[in-house]
């Protein structure tokens, strides 16, 4: 009797002690909830985009405007402002350009505009060692409707070249000599992407006319506080 009840309490031993280890090994083959989080987590990835303004013609016209030189109606107005000395003239052959032959404009700028032509001609020459051909500058709303007869590519409506704040800078000719350089033209058009950045111009590659139209932005006012119209 003795030994059937020591025989009995062994079987019992060895089945706790298997239903023990059985559930051990079931508990650990499952993955813990940790790591079930963890897989089931999704990450969102947050992109902050800064939107970009396209600039278009009417910036180059409200930039010009700024100067408060009033939009010119024809020469007569013209040679008040040059009188009064709110527009500059502009020597035909500069250090760093020349002016082409001018059926529609007048070599005059403003101060600001005259500056920076100079500041670009120059910058360029002493790294092209040729010099700009300057196609176009001032012009009055007269001549402006002129030039659309024969010009399509010019503006309709108003003009920045009308207020002295812009001129044409040509990339199928340097100088004196005609034909497309285009070492020359990625210069010019390197030292404008570089104005851009800092807040000097607006350009604008026209194709029809083969030109950088470069409006000079007024650096002397906190747009910020200004609302366009």
């Amino acid at each position: 009797m003795r030994n059937l009840i020591l025989t009995l309490s062994l079987l019992g031993s060895s089945y706790l002690m298997a239903q023990t280890e059985a559930t051990f090994i079931s508990n650990n083959s499952l993955p813990s909830s940790g790591v079930s989080v963890i897989e089931s987590e999704k990450t969102e990835t947050i992109t902050e985009t800064t939107e970009v303004k396209k600039i278009t013609y009417h910036d180059h016209v409200f930039e010009a405007q700024s100067f408060n030189i009033p939009i010119i109606e024809n020469n007569e107005q013209m040679d008040s402002l040059i009188l009064a000395n709110q527009l500059i003239p502009v020597p035909e052959d500069g250090e760093g350009y020349m002016i082409q032959k001018l059926t529609h404009s007048r070599a005059f700028l403003n101060q600001d505009a005259f500056l920076l032509l100079k500041d670009i001609s120059n910058q360029f020459y002493a790294e092209t060692n040729h010099k700009l051909s300057i196609s176009s500058l001032t012009r009055t709303i007269e001549s402006q409707n002129k030039l659309r007869r024969v010009n399509s590519n010019a503006t309709k409506g108003e003009s920045s070249h009308s207020y002295g704040a812009s001129f044409d800078i040509s990339y199928s000719k340097y100088g004196e000599k005609s034909g497309r350089n285009y070492a020359n033209e990625r210069v010019v058009q390197a030292l404008l992407d570089r104005l851009v950045e800092e807040g000097k111009i607006y350009y604008i590659k026209e194709r029809r006319q083969p030109c950088f139209h470069v409006t000079v932005r007024n650096t002397k006012i906190d747009f910020k506080n200004m609302v366009k119209s």
